[in-house]
């Protein structure tokens, strides 16, 4: 094992977790889902979206550790969204920058030169929250896991259809449904829906809502001309694809190296939850044909 992954969570606002052991593992629980929130105009209409399905969403921001400030800001958000809806959200802030260093920033120039593309300190950041949401889902028992995600802001390469597509199948292979609930929504129909709870929208320039999530100053540097003269920033999706395929395989070892330190194999883990959602889609698909019937 190369690094102790333990204090990783910076601020939890719900019980402390059950510790995991091999042969006891969380029982997946159907009702529940998890959100990477920042608490800006996506992740907050995804947020709502959710509420109104499942009995509790889990609201999941990440510090990277490299220029990544105001994350008070989310959990003002999230004090509003239980306050309008109901306490149906429980938040958890965590910090990847060791799991960051790991999947980019130990290797950055040598990376740099093979893909010769800033794009790969934004979808190394990324690798890294979704490898740790798919830690969080496994850890909690969760099945679903989402991101706010729009067709809108696809010129940042972690919402190329490309790099969402691979994301989900890396959730897949530990039994976890990835997806992106507000993709297809206009941004004008988020703030629709935002308007509608009486949630705070910040200060609006141009189509971007300023002062209600965390601000990230490499991306608010690497997407300025496209904010500014809207000249998007274009990314090879091949390029992209062999990167994420790359460092997917550090994300697996990673994940096991962090299970293992909680003395669970991940594998068995894997096995148990994989056994769990058999049986509950087989009680499912049941049900639905007696009621059909």
């Amino acid at each position: 094992m190369s690094k102790i992954y333990t204090n990783d969570v910076l601020l939890r606002t719900h019980g402390a977790q059950t510790p995991l052991r091999d042969g006891k593992f969380p029982e997946v629980r159907a009702n529940e889902i998890a959100l990477m929130f920042s608490g800006g105009l996506d992740s907050t209409a995804t947020a709502i979206a959710l509420a109104e399905k499942y009995d509790r969403v889990h609201l999941i921001t990440y510090k990277n550790g490299y220029g990544h400030f105001y994350h008070h800001r989310t959990a003002k958000r999230v004090d509003e969204l239980n306050k309008a809806l109901g306490d149906k959200f429980v938040y958890t802030l965590i910090s990847t920058k060791d799991y960051f260093d790991e999947i980019l920033v130990n290797s950055v120039i040598q990376d740099y030169r093979k893909y010769k593309s800033g794009f790969i300190w934004f979808m190394g950041c990324k690798m890294a929250m979704h490898m740790r949401s798919a830690m969080y889902c496994l850890e909690n028992g969760l099945r679903y896991m989402t991101d706010g995600s729009n067709e809108d802001t696809n010129e940042m390469v972690e919402q190329m259809l490309i790099s969402l597509t691979m994301i989900q199948f890396f959730y897949d292979s530990f039994g976890i449904h990835f997806g992106t609930p507000v993709y297809e929504h206009s941004r004008e129909e988020s703030r629709h829906l935002i308007k509608k709870w009486g949630l705070k929208m910040g200060i609006q320039v141009m189509d971007r809502h300023l002062c209600i999530q965390p601000t990230c100053i490499a991306g608010e540097l690497y997407y300025m001309p496209y904010l500014l003269f809207n000249k998007r920033v274009k990314h090879d999706e091949d390029t992209v694809a062999q990167f994420i395929d790359e460092k997917s395989a550090i994300a697996n070892r990673i994940m096991a190296e962090y299970f293992e330190q909680k003395g669970v194999s991940l594998e068995a883990l894997v096995a148990d939850r994989m056994q769990q959602i058999s049986v509950m889609d087989n009680v499912e698909e049941s049900t639905s044909q007696r009621a059909v019937q």
